[in-house]
């Protein structure tokens, strides 16, 4: 899993292309042992500090609206690209 935030940490944030990012969770990855799931892990998209704050500040379809962007979109074509740089 570590590997994949990784792969996501190495492209600009979905929004504005800044590239110190966060790998940010569309499932909710909650506390504990929780933390280390893989269906969780491999939901993640690249957000910059400021944006993933506002989406959790503003939600998913207010975000969503705000930006025009498709989030789940997103983590499909770099779930996508993981697998084939994996060599799946």
């Amino acid at each position: 899993m570590e590997g994949y935030r990784k792969f996501v940490k190495e492209f600009g944030c979905c929004v504005c292309g800044k590239k110190q990012v966060d790998a940010h969770h569309l499932d909710s990855v909650g506390m504990g042992n929780k933390r280390k799931s893989m269906i969780e892990d491999y939901s993640c998209v690249p957000l910059c500090r400021q944006h993933h704050q506002e989406w959790h500040q503003i939600g998913d379809l207010s975000f969503s609206g705000k930006y025009s962007i498709n989030l789940w979109k997103i983590c499909y074509q770099l779930n996508k690209n993981w697998r084939k740089s994996e060599g799946a």
